[in-house]
């Protein structure tokens, strides 16, 4: 027996939470591997494959639904932000990599330590975490309030470039680090960004009105 639309939206909404997940273990390890070195490289690559296949796989199933249900009003709503969603949550598990590799350079910790990169990455997961429970439970609400918390990372990321250039400026020890920490905190602001993105969708499928 086929599943019908409702069945198939609700499979749908648990792989994309599925896929979230990844991304969420991605940032873990990345946050193990600048605290104590306890996580590594080769882990965070394999997660990044597996999200990769998610997606693959979930752009599968969405345009299988779109081919044969033909689904109307919010349901496709729901199938059109699936995709986008599961395009998001691809760039933050590449760039989950991105950001272990380029601190995986850095020689002196206090760098990372004054750009308050681990703070950084909490916040990002904050972010992801609150727009996927938005998403499961459709709450416009908290959707809004992770849309609205996306410029206190961009303050993060402007206090780090701040003190980061300090450093330059005064020629302080590790100075040859901070590019590459400066990228990290670069990268953890684009990551904001695509959460960001998760939630503005999830109004989107609600109303069918672009967040502005």
């Amino acid at each position: 027996m086929n599943p019908n639309i409702d069945e198939q939206i609700s499979n749908l909404t648990n792989d994309v939470v599925r896929m979230a997940s990844l991304c969420e273990k991605s940032l873990d390890l990345v946050t193990k591997l600048v605290r104590d070195g306890s996580g590594s490289l080769r882990e965070i690559e394999e997660v990044g494959e597996s999200i990769e296949k998610a997606s693959k796989d979930i752009g599968q199933y969405c345009m299988m639904m779109l081919l044969r249900r033909h689904p109307v009003a919010r349901d496709l709503r729901c199938v059109s932000s699936a995709l986008r969603i599961v395009n998001d949550l691809e760039r933050i598990g590449n760039n989950s990599y991105d950001l272990a590799e380029v601190l995986s350079y850095v020689g002196h910790r206090h760098v990372i330590e004054k750009a308050s990169i681990c703070r950084m990455i909490m916040m990002v997961s904050d972010m992801l975490s609150a727009s996927i429970d938005a998403y499961v439970g459709a709450d416009g609400a908290r959707a809004r309030q992770v849309i609205d918390s996306d410029d206190m990372l961009d303050n993060a990321f402007l206090e780090a470039k701040s003190k980061l250039v300090d450093m330059i400026r005064n020629g302080e020890e590790g100075d040859e680090d901070v590019p590459d920490v400066l990228l990290a905190a670069k990268y953890l602001e684009r990551m904001g960004d695509h959460a960001v993105n998760l939630s503005k969708q999830l109004l989107w499928s609600i109303s069918g009105d672009e967040y502005r």
